[in-house]
């Protein structure tokens, strides 16, 4: 009898826990949700870099982001979404199959951010046009806490928020 209450009690918590992760997922399900109707609404091309940093900014409560777009069409060539990025940053974006999570190991999109000396944790996340292996941009996250995006996390929420970006963001390459 008393075994039976101890497998009892054991399946409570995994129920328990299992309950507690689709709460978590719900809501992160809802603050994309709230990310991607930002980015539909947003009619100016130019403006959407900014409409998307801020966004998942608030939305995901991330302390530091930031974006590049290489290739942009002439009229956006002097924001400063546009700036000049290494052909090294290039491939490295354009080889992460999915998004990098880890630690801030030098990598020049960390100097992307407004203060890139006090970040740990980095999430890169590769804009591409459909299923292109070319990456047109990056998106990186950052955060001062060392395990925020580490590299043992799950990549499916980042991965639907690089493909909710790239195709918002694809307004303004010359490949449009």
């Amino acid at each position: 009898m008393d075994l039976l209450r101890e497998r009892l009690k054991g399946f409570e918590h995994k129920i328990m826990e299992m309950i507690r992760h689709g709460q978590e997922n719900a809501a992160i399900a809802d603050r994309l949700h709230r990310y991607t109707r930002s980015l539909l609404i947003t009619t100016d091309a130019a403006a959407l870099p900014d409409v998307l940093v801020r966004e998942l900014m608030h939305q995901f409560l991330i302390p530091q982001a930031g974006i590049r777009v290489w290739g942009a069409a002439a009229e956006h060539a002097a924001l400063p979404f546009a700036r000049e990025v290494s052909a090294d940053a290039r491939s490295f974006a354009s080889s992460l199959s999915l998004p990098y999570c880890g630690a801030n190991a030098g990598f020049e999109a960390a100097t992307w951010l407004d203060d890139p000396s006090t970040i740990a944790s980095l999430a890169l996340i590769p804009l591409r046009h459909g299923s292109s292996t070319d990456a047109f941009g990056l998106l990186v996250l950052g955060s001062p806490d060392p395990t925020r995006f580490a590299a043992d996390m799950g990549t499916e929420f980042l991965m639907r928020i690089g493909e909710i970006s790239s195709a918002g963001l694809s307004r303004l390459t010359r490949a449009a």
